[in-house]
């Protein structure tokens, strides 16, 4: 990125207006720390921010040196009409605030060519008017561009025109107090020198308030600019926080939803390739009728969930939905594409075939878009609920704990979720304390996908194999030639783990597996008398609870069964009848699929009080 000799010009001829506006405002303008501005060379400027003039004030001071800001400023400022012309036009630079990588390099650009570059680190509008938590894209552009940082602190510019107040161009005498303060190089360690810029801004912010103090008097008690701690009407910092973080929650599921759309996007395309270009091999007609053809409903399923990508995604959007809107008009055509495909090709698009997998990949990824809309997070996660479901495969450990974020999240809903059930189709692979030691909710146990109920150290259900019919499996067994490996809980049978398919293993045992449950493994087929629905029951019988009280992240084979019962979160990677037929669908476990689930319950909840 560039600044020409236009550009100077024109924003020269902007700064006059603006001198000449301020005048006829009448603000008293106190400035101070000039010096610690470069006269040549570049220079990261970071201001805090408090208003909506701070883009002005935070240019008064570089003035007295003859240097011009080139703010980082987001990107729907230059959307809107006429004015985005003028910020070209003076060479700022347009942020994406859910994807900053182009502006963070035409930012280093600039400081390396010499150029001051305007950062307002804190993201956004201070409600507080104290110094909020900041980024660490000053500190890395400064480093990465070799130049100083410069903070900068206002103090009066609230009083001017902030976030949820009117705005007062009325002429007055409000004062308005700017200092620049001592300039430093960063290190490298962009945690740590945004840590110190932190701090100086706040040494500088409540120095400013000492001044104004000192010439005005003290500063009057409820009045909406006043900070809490001086007695304003202003959010403390903490509640000031919290707020901001909602809307840090909704950029980074913005820029997921993006990033979802593109993905789709692509597995749509290659999936329409291979439909119009490389039709699936035909057997030949004496196997055709030996070959299962996709059902008709489960290609109806895969139009439903396209379709309705195309109708959802552009709802509750707001900071990304220029970028949204270009991907979704490419997303429409390579779906209307798809349909069109689908629609002469269904004849000859075979179960299990590679093509069926790509078309219900694509459904599954469209599902989860959907399921992550504002609307449908609304509708689906208001409500807390008091039993959380998961299977053990589905937790995410490190250095021997719960993954941070989803212990946190765990931590945010207690105590109204209360327990947590933690499934896996064999015995447990983590202790009670690895788990317990890092959550506040009761802990239970759902082993051999149901056979093992415990709570703690005590075993609360055993639903074993029938002796007698454990023997006519032996029996079956051997004769096909099978190999089963048992598991006891005590004195009795509760599962077994065959190699092989659900399909074979079932054949290969006839009628001595009948009224079992089998269901599929990493490791090959478990076998068990009970389901994981029927532990679950008997969880919820001892809890006194109903099962609307139950919330089931559904993840495994065997986890179909709590369709009809239970409320049911599919993970992306759950089995494709687990994805239909749940109410919806979230990220898989290496994504934080539950996690976020939680915490948009968390959210929804605080949002209702």
């Amino acid at each position: 990125m560039k600044i020409n000799v236009f550009q100077n010009l024109f924003y020269r001829g902007v700064v006059e207006l603006a001198r000449v506006f301020v005048a006829l405002e009448g603000w008293k303008i106190r400035t101070s720390g000039e010096d610690n501005i470069p006269t040549k060379g570049g220079a990261v400027v970071v201001i805090n921010h408090t208003g909506y003039m701070d883009f002005a004030f935070g240019g008064f001071i570089p003035l007295l040196q003859n240097r011009l800001v080139r703010y980082l400023t987001k990107v729907g400022i230059f959307e809107v009409k006429g004015v985005g012309a003028a910020m070209r036009a003076m060479g700022h630079i347009p942020v994406d605030r859910v994807d900053g990588s182009e502006s963070f390099y035409n930012a280093v650009d600039l400081a390396r060519a010499g150029h001051l570059v305007g950062v307002f680190a804190e993201g956004t509008i201070s409600r507080s008017f104290e110094i909020r938590s900041m980024r660490t894209g000053a500190a890395r552009i400064a480093h990465e561009a070799g130049v100083p940082i410069v903070p900068q602190v206002i103090f009066g510019s609230q009083r001017i025109w902030t976030k949820g107040q009117k705005k007062n161009f009325k002429p007055s005498k409000t004062p308005i107090f700017i200092e620049a303060l001592e300039p430093f190089h960063p290190t490298g360690d962009a945690e740590a020198d945004t840590a110190e810029l932190r701090r100086r801004m706040q040494e500088g912010i409540e120095k400013l308030w000492g001044l104004y103090e000192a010439e005005f008097g003290e500063m009057p008690k409820g009045e909406f600019w006043v900070p809490a701690r001086l007695g304003g009407g202003a959010p403390t910092l903490e509640e000031a926080e919290a707020a901001d973080r909602e809307v840090e929650a909704e950029r980074y599921r913005e820029r997921h939803l993006r990033d979802d759309l593109i993905g789709l996007r692509d597995r749509i395309s290659q999936t329409t390739s291979e439909l119009v270009h490389e039709r699936l091999a035909l057997p030949a007609k004496a196997q055709v009728e030996e070959v299962k053809r996709t059902a008709p409903e489960t290609l109806e399923w895969i139009k439903d969930n396209l379709n309705a990508v195309v109708e959802e995604a552009n709802r509750g959007i707001d900071e990304t939905r220029g970028k949204v809107t270009e991907i979704m008009n490419s997303v429409k055509a390579d779906i209307a594409e798809a349909q069109a495909s689908l629609s002469t090709s269904s004849k000859e698009i075979f179960a299990g075939s590679p093509l069926e997998q790509g078309l219900l990949s694509a459904a599954t990824q469209s599902r989860l878009i959907v399921s992550r809309l504002p609307h449908r997070m609304k509708a689906n996660y208001s409500d807390i609920p008091r039993v959380l479901a998961v299977d053990e495969t589905a937790l995410l450990f490190k250095d021997g704990q719960l993954n941070s974020r989803l212990r946190q999240a765990l931590e945010d809903v207690y105590p109204t979720a209360e327990v947590l059930v933690v499934m896996s189709a064999h015995a447990a692979a983590h202790d009670d304390d690895t788990i317990g030691a890092d959550i506040p909710q009761a802990l239970w146990r759902i082993e051999h996908n149901g056979a093992v109920v415990r709570q703690g150290g005590d075993v609360i259900a055993v639903h074993g194999i029938d002796a007698a019919q454990v023997e006519a499996i032996k029996a079956a067994a051997e004769a096909a030639d099978l190999q089963i490996e048992w598991s006891t809980e005590g004195d009795e049978l509760v599962a077994g783990l065959a190699v092989g398919t659900v399909d074979g293993v079932r054949e290969a045992l006839g009628e001595s597996a009948e009224g079992l449950q089998l269901n599929d493994d990493v490791n090959g087929v478990v076998i068990t008398a009970a389901s994981r629905l029927k532990a679950a029951a008997v969880v919820l019988e001892n809890l006194e609870a109903a099962e609307e009280d139950a919330l089931v992240f559904a993840g495994e084979a065997g986890d179909e069964t709590f369709m009809t019962e239970a409320t049911v979160v599919a993970l992306e990677t759950a089995p494709i009848d687990v994805v239909k037929n749940a109410e919806s669908v979230t990220y898989s476990a290496d994504k934080n699929g539950i996690a976020e689930v939680l915490e948009a319950m968390f959210r929804l909840q605080n949002k209702k009080k």
